[in-house]
């Protein structure tokens, strides 16, 4: 199944560290993994797997590419929520290039690509957005205190060194709960990534 998903926290949640990225990483190498033949753009970079950054200007090259991975993290940073999406949009280095993502997003299944974002909540993401996402994942960072999991709350997103992570994950379908899904451990996947890159927008705020 071909799917965009889309992985969030909740609203003012203080923790703006809660596992997005990384679960967006990891999930994305896993199903690499199974087949190595899929090409992988991400618009962060990725560190010992083989990727193509995702860029305003080689966006020509993704949308006619099949059989891919797509990373999007900080969606809400890509296309801000107020920004008008048209086909004739000059605020980008390609014209109409916000309409040309959200056309792509609508055709994974026939291009046989998933997509994955983070975005800080659902509602930061842009509504036309929203509206792709067949999956959104609510992410929650957890660590182990004893034989408790005990949420993680400092309010700068570090937490002290010995903190062994777990991330609690809902999945959600057209903002119904479906299940809680099996407890995530990030731990491997973290050095596939700088979790503290800057992400650049690709669209000024109108």
């Amino acid at each position: 199944m071909n799917l965009n998903e889309i992985y969030i926290g909740r609203p003012s949640d203080i923790n703006v560290g809660n596992g997005k990225t990384v679960s967006c990483v990891a999930s994305t190498i896993e199903e690499w993994l199974l087949n190595e033949e899929k090409t992988i753009f991400s618009n962060i970079k990725l560190k010992d797997i083989p990727f193509t950054p995702f860029r305003p200007d080689n966006i020509d090259e993704v949308l006619e590419t099949d059989d891919a991975l797509i990373i999007l993290d900080e969606l809400h940073a890509i296309i801000h929520k107020n920004h008008k999406i048209g086909e004739r949009c000059g605020k980008h280095e390609l014209m109409g290039l916000c309409y040309r993502l959200s056309e792509f997003y609508r055709q994974v299944r026939k291009r046989n690509i998933n997509t994955r974002q983070s975005c800080q909540t659902f509602q930061d993401a842009h509504y036309q957005f929203r509206t792709l996402m067949q999956q959104q994942i609510l992410c929650e960072k957890y660590h182990l205190e004893g034989n408790r999991l005990k949420k993680c709350d400092s309010l700068d997103g570090k937490c002290p060194d010995d903190h062994r992570h777990f991330i609690k994950q809902k999945l959600y379908r057209n903002y119904n709960f479906v299940k809680d899904l099996p407890l995530f451990d990030p731990e491997p996947y973290y050095g596939y990534y700088d979790s503290y890159e800057i992400v650049s927008g690709w669209v000024s705020y109108e």
